[in-house]
């Protein structure tokens, strides 16, 4: 089969049958997309040495031996809950996967190699019961799917440059309880399904367009040092579906969601060749999560609660991320031409503040811990890798398990403070094929 042959194959494939899984990482990043890069602890911006490439450093496609097409898929496992007042409500998405594919292509007697991929940089995925957190969170679904050719070019020994251009494909689903007991006639909506309990579920999905750019620069045969970009895009869910449930007498309309932003991520890297066995790369990681600042929702036309007579137009949450810092650390040692160990470390911070926090995103900063495994023979590679994500316990006090925050209604079923605890395994396989 022909090279191009194959990459049209691959597109067909992404574009067509890619269904992305979704999970909470960072925020709602999810930086690890084939078994390699698990294993690395996704330090490998330098050292990536297969067409993931068009992801992690679009400079480094033309350091890929060969023309190689790849194909992975990662299961994540992830256990979180809020306690209250002796009560939890577990996240009942606790499992997810996640497909990708990454191809390259090097184009006969020039210095420029070509790449494509399709995978899944961000996504979220929460569902609780109606418990005590329904008036922050119930449906929380973010999946996107990115579809990126890109290119590099060996300008010298020394330097190569490369871009990526992507079609982003998102769509999102956000459902929460509301309370309107004005009186406290249900003790602050107190009876699960009351009469003074609403329900909104809000849906769309959009399109949109980012690049990646990256520099790869080789003072020595056995040290690479890179630079790459990835650029902000926001998601215009601006014709969503909004339906309502409980004693409203307007069931459905439309919704106007402000920008959402995928926001932009800065790597160094610093790979180091120590002898033909070992190699080793640390990566310092900066994403601009500061640019999500509120989530709010404008309804054409308004919706009203009929015991209140309250006219409700819009709905807007304090959000306020804070930009974050990562540190990657990942090595591997090659126990023959066939076969490679990997183990890895990463420290990653969370973008959300205490104020703002909730069961939506029960997010923290973690310590990962990484391990792998790669086989490699004639044409064919094999790769298996594995992450446990801790999660630091989080215990705050907030407004966020309220009623909609344009009635100024409060909740009063969740005194105190909620104690957040997350766990994620993570695992991955990668098949190859070297043509």
């Amino acid at each position: 089969m022909r090279p191009s042959t194959w990459i049209q194959y691959g597109f067909w494939w992404a574009y067509l049958l890619l269904s992305p899984g979704v999970v909470f990482g960072g925020g709602y990043m999810i930086p690890h997309q084939t078994a390699r890069a698990l294993g690395l602890s996704n330090a490998l911006n330098a050292g990536v040495t297969d067409p993931s490439a068009v992801y992690y450093n679009p400079a480094a496609l033309g350091e890929v031996d060969g023309n190689r097409i790849i194909v992975s898929g990662s299961y994540i496992n992830v256990i979180s809950r809020v306690e209250n007042g002796g009560r939890a409500a577990v996240n009942e998405r606790d499992g997810n996967f996640i497909p990708t594919l990454f191809a390259n292509y090097h184009i006969p007697e020039t210095d420029f190699t070509v790449g494509f991929g399709a995978y899944v940089p961000f996504g979220l995925a929460t569902k609780y019961d109606r418990s005590f957190t329904r008036f922050a969170a119930q449906d929380t679904e973010l999946s996107t799917l990115f579809v990126t050719p890109a290119f590099s070019w060996r300008l010298s020994d020394y330097l190569s440059v490369g871009a990526g251009l992507s079609f982003v494909h998102a769509s999102g689903v956000f459902s929460r309880a509301l309370c309107f007991d004005a009186l406290l006639l249900d003790n602050g909506c107190a009876t699960v399904g009351g009469p003074f309990e609403g329900r909104i579920r809000i849906s769309d999905s959009a399109n949109a367009f980012t690049y990646n750019i990256g520099l790869l620069v080789k003072p020595r045969d056995d040290v690479k040092l890179v630079l790459s970009y990835r650029g902000r895009t926001d998601i215009h869910f601006d014709s969503a579906d909004v339906s309502f449930g409980g004693p409203f007498s307007l069931r459905k309309t439309k919704g106007n969601i402000r920008p959402l932003p995928l926001p932009p991520v800065i790597d160094v890297g610093i790979f180091w060749q120590i002898n033909p066995q070992w190699g080793a790369e640390f990566v310092y990681e900066y994403t601009r999560w500061s640019d999500l600042k509120t989530f709010g929702v404008s309804f054409l036309p308004a919706t009203t609660f009929v015991p209140l007579a309250a006219s409700v137009a819009s709905f807007r949450l304090a959000e306020n991320w804070r930009n974050t810092s990562t540190l990657r650390l990942g090595g591997f040692y090659r126990l023959n031409g066939s076969i490679e160990f990997r183990a890895g470390i990463d420290v990653d911070e969370t973008p959300i503040p205490r104020k703002t926090l909730n069961p939506a995103i029960p997010d923290a900063s973690t310590l990962t811990l990484h391990a792998g495994i790669g086989y490699a023979w004639n044409k064919f590679s094999i790769d298996a890798g594995y992450m446990a994500a801790f999660y630091q316990t989080r215990k705050v006090f907030t407004s966020e398990l309220e009623g909609i925050p344009a009635t100024g209604i409060p909740f009063l079923g969740a005194p105190g403070g909620e104690k957040y605890h997350a766990f994620i395994n993570f695992v991955s396989l990668t098949a190859g094929y070297k043509f």
